[in-house]
């Protein structure tokens, strides 16, 4: 039957009463030998280690049980070694049990005691040495009554420690019996195939973190645009891209680290196996570098003793690039919102109408009264509201500008310096002209011997902010990211102009251009009498020029010829007024203002538009505004209309611009002159009319001011104009039943989500990416034809297993309160083999026996021992650089 043994100590007899050379711990026990009574009696710790079986059918046949330890080596958790030991009873401290005593029921014993060991009768793990004063016989056992070690108990720090003791009367346990309650005979195999769980799943976890983080750089390299992808109407809205985007990085960095770790538990464990080889502490815990970074400050010791060589080096990058792996990802990966590089691509937009075409304006007027209920002004009426509104807005903006400049000190004569001509457009977007054509206003006066002022103003062609928002051009708006977006559009096509050419006149000058200065006999009714007024001029007169009157002073100047004849005045207008020419039939390209200012002379200023081929259009468009301009004589300008279309005439001047002008200037009051109006808008322009032949630094011209109150006919003339300077549709009718979409060059740079990074400083995350992808290449092959992977002694609960079945070390001596330092971090350790018990061990490389059978040779136990067989071929086979 099995016999139940009672808790006691195992007591160690020496020959001496001195100390052997065992690294005494904490929790040893070292009775004084037979030969020394007087000896004290020295208590260890309630737990005891237990050995691995022992074969029975040999221990009984030899009395003696063998194994390779040696003193001074493994990690100090197991029995010491024992020479003659005896199996005594004692009574422990504090009891009054006599040895003979018998002891309380086997169902009442710790509970600690586990069930196995209570059971057995086997004795703990045995060792034999060879140290002098010490024979090499088997350890001896006496007394009738076998006692296992207990926990200590204290009632107070007072107390004296003292475990209880358990044994049954009239029992006695075998000691060979006892010693196989804990074989530790190794139950698994060093390996595992590449088939088990462990193998595939480490190997897809590998796989799974290569592609993905070779993805990952990739992309980052790439940076790929997303467009309509990733939008709020789009298939992935951008907080969801965001989130999948960390989710799934956050899955590469935890598959790298645990790949890693395991890469790193092979290498290691192979390398313990081999007996030439060994591993350190501080590389055992470069486990924790990867795991858990702060380790490397907080136990930086360990770093200074491992990363030195190639695998602690490299341990030491993977922990780093694990740490911010997810940091670079979001860097470089995750989807932002930055402009992409400028493309180049035909632009599409839709064209229902030629330039200026005043019929058409007016039916895409906005106004609640239908054609039905004023079948024919209705049109008329809401351009004129249209025209003021938008007209005196600009002027208005324009004049702010100038204050702007005069209180900032910024004034100047140079024209390209001045404020610029304003517009709005859409109530939301802004739009900026530009001077162009300059002239010096001092040469010019002087070459045609008057005051003179001409000047050119562009504005951009409307029709580009039409097509940056056709869909036909796929381009991203700010509305589809949230508000967030923005983007830059830059057409090739002409720009609308227009020119103001202002001179000076004397009353002389005029006469053949002002009705009431012509003689009598010209007059309608031969009687000056009947002076000319909004409702009869100039229906109730005759306007037909006599031969005297044809040619005037100024014909070079403003290019008075057959066909472009010179304009007819009412009357000369009292001092701060204006007066307009509306007799002009139709083919003339421009408009006739003439003024009066203080100064007693007259200013008379032509007003025409066309289209210049110098110019290209931009637009910058945003959620809640955009800016639309012109970009005018610029030699760096690519798109320039004049790149795209060679032979595109200059100068060349509208014939229906000046029909729509006519009800831009009766809608400012600009003719109110005729009746002695006063309007305001006169007296303001007429304060502009330069008093010397060069600009006023303070003030704007009467031209500049003129250009910026018809700057938004321009933006009329070219809603849904063509992007070339012709009409090319029908030569008949200039309006189309139904859009057309015309190409025409251009330049787009939109900011929507993309990889890649928004800030320089950010392509060091490269490095990251790069690392943690060529680490994951590394370790995918070395998982691929590494075969079937070996235990991982570094995985703590297999490290913590081997430690607790190894003898003690004087390696480590101190190390069990404060743990190892300095040295011992850097001491080698070799996973040894008991080939008489199959079973594993740790011990130090510094002490390992250089006699003896080594661990290499094979004997007859290990050709029947897979462990031994797997063991011998880990310690020959060939180890990494690493």
């Amino acid at each position: 039957m099995d016999i139940i043994p009672d808790k006691s100590d195992y007591q160690r007899t020496q020959q001496s009463s001195t100390f052997s050379d065992f690294s005494i711990g904490s929790n040893s026990t070292v009775i004084a030998s037979p030969t020394s009574p007087t000896s004290p009696t020295v208590h260890r710790p309630g737990y005891q280690r237990v050995p691995s079986v022992v074969n029975e059918e040999e221990m009984l046949r030899k009395g003696t049980t063998s194994n390779d330890g040696t003193e001074g080596h493994g990690l100090g958790l197991s029995f010491l070694d024992t020479q003659k030991k005896s199996l005594t009873s004692r009574v422990p401290v504090g009891s009054k049990r006599s040895p003979n005593e018998p002891t309380s029921d086997p169902s009442s014993a710790d509970p600690l005691i586990s069930p196995s060991f209570s059971k057995s009768g086997e004795s703990p793990y045995r060792h034999k040495h060879k140290q002098s004063g010490m024979s090499e016989e088997d350890t001896a056992y006496s007394g009738s009554h076998f006692t296992l070690p207990q926990a200590f108990n204290a009632n107070s720090e007072h107390e004296t420690l003292h475990r209880k003791s358990y044994s049954t009367p009239g029992m006695s346990v075998n000691p060979l019996t006892y010693e196989r309650a804990f074989p530790c005979t190794t139950k698994k195999p060093l390996h595992v195939a590449r088939s088990s769980w462990l193998a595939v799943s480490i190997l897809v976890l590998s796989i799974y973190s290569t592609v993905l983080s070779g993805l990952w750089f990739f992309i980052a390299i790439i940076k790929p645009r997303y467009g309509h992808t990733i939008t709020t109407a789009g298939r992935i809205p951008p907080g969801t891209a965001s989130l999948l985007c960390a989710a799934l990085a956050k899955t590469i960095e935890l598959s790298f680290v645990t790949v890693f770790i395991s890469f790193l538990g092979q290498l290691l464990s192979t390398r313990a196996l081999v007996p030439r080889r060994g591993i350190t502490l501080a590389e055992m815990s470069m486990r924790s570098w990867v795991m858990q970074p702060g380790t490397m400050i907080t136990r930086w010791e360990s770093v200074r003793y491992a990363a030195t060589s190639v695998l602690g080096a490299l341990a030491l990058i993977a922990a780093i690039m694990a740490m911010f792996y997810t940091t670079a990802s979001d860097a470089l990966v995750a989807p932002k919102l930055n402009f992409g590089k400028t493309e180049h691509r035909l632009l599409y937009g839709k064209v229902a109408t030629s330039f200026a075409n005043p019929q058409y304006i007016q039916t895409k007027c906005n106004t609640p009264i239908q054609q039905k209920n004023d079948p024919d002004n209705y049109g008329q009426t809401c351009i004129s509201i249209e025209h003021n509104a938008q007209a005196l807005h600009n002027y208005y903006q324009y004049l702010t500008a100038w204050v702007e400049d005069i209180s900032s000190g910024n004034s100047t004569a140079n024209l390209t310096e001045r404020p610029s001509p304003v517009g709005m457009i859409n109530d939301n977007t802004t739009v900026t002209g530009s001077w162009i054509e300059i002239q010096n206003m001092t040469d010019l006066s002087a070459h045609y011997g008057r005051l003179t002022n001409n000047v050119t103003m562009a504005m951009p062609h409307v029709g580009v902010l039409a097509a940056a928002g056709d869909p036909r051009n796929n381009i991203v708006q700010p509305r589809d990211l949230s508000g967030l977006g923005e983007y830059y559009v830059q057409g090739s096509v002409p720009s609308p102009v227009v020119n103001v050419l202002c001179a000076d006149m004397t009353e002389e000058d005029m006469l053949p251009m002002v009705y009431t200065l012509w003689p009598d006999k010209f007059w309608t009714n031969g009687t000056n009498s009947s002076l000319p007024n909004t409702t009869t001029w100039p229906n109730d007169f005759n306007l037909s020029l006599p031969d005297s009157l044809k040619s005037t002073v100024v014909d070079n100047l403003f290019g008075f010829n057959d066909v472009e004849v010179h304009p007819i005045f009412p009357k000369t207008p009292l001092p701060y007024n204006t007066v307009m020419n509306t007799t002009g039939i139709y083919g003339s390209n421009a408009l006739y203002m003439l003024a009066n200012s203080t100064t007693g002379n007259y200013t008379m200023c032509s007003i025409r538009a066309g289209l210049s081929p110098n110019c290209s259009t931009e637009y910058h468009g945003t959620m809640s505004d955009g800016f639309l301009s012109s970009r005018c004589e610029d030699v760096t300008n690519e798109l320039a209309y004049d790149r795209s279309q060679p032979k595109a005439p200059q100068g060349v001047w509208s014939t229906d611009w000046p029909e729509m002008a006519t009800e831009w200037a009766s809608s400012l009051s600009l003719n109110a002159g005729i009746n002695d109006g006063q309007a305001a808008i006169a007296r303001l322009l007429t304060q502009l009319i330069p008093a010397l032949p060069e600009l006023d630094p303070s003030l704007p011209s009467l031209s500049e001011a003129l250009a910026v109150l018809a700057g938004n006919t321009l933006m009329l003339s070219s809603l849904d104009a063509p992007f070339i300077h012709y009409w090319n549709y029908s030569t008949e009718v200039n309006t189309l039943s139904q859009p057309q979409y015309q190409a025409f060059n251009g330049t787009l740079r939109v900011q929507n989500y993309a990889s890649g990074g928004t800030e320089s400083w950010q392509q060091t995350f490269y490095v990251v990416l790069a690392m943690v992808f060529l680490i994951n290449i590394c370790t995918l092959v070395y998982f691929i034809f590494s075969g079937s992977l070996v235990t991982d002694f570094i995985e703590p609960q297999n490290l913590f297993a081997l430690s607790l079945n190894s003898p003690p070390s004087a390696v480590l001596d101190g190390s069990c309160g404060g743990g190892p330092e300095n040295e011992a971090l850097d001491a080698s350790w070799h996973i040894a083999l008991d080939k008489d018990r199959d079973h594993l061990y740790i011990e130090s490389r510094e002490g390992v026996r250089k006699k003896g059978r080594g661990m290499g040779q094979q004997t007859d136990f290990e050709m029947r021992s897979p462990v031994a067989r797997m063991y011998s071929q880990l310690g020959r086979k060939r180890t990494s650089f690493l």
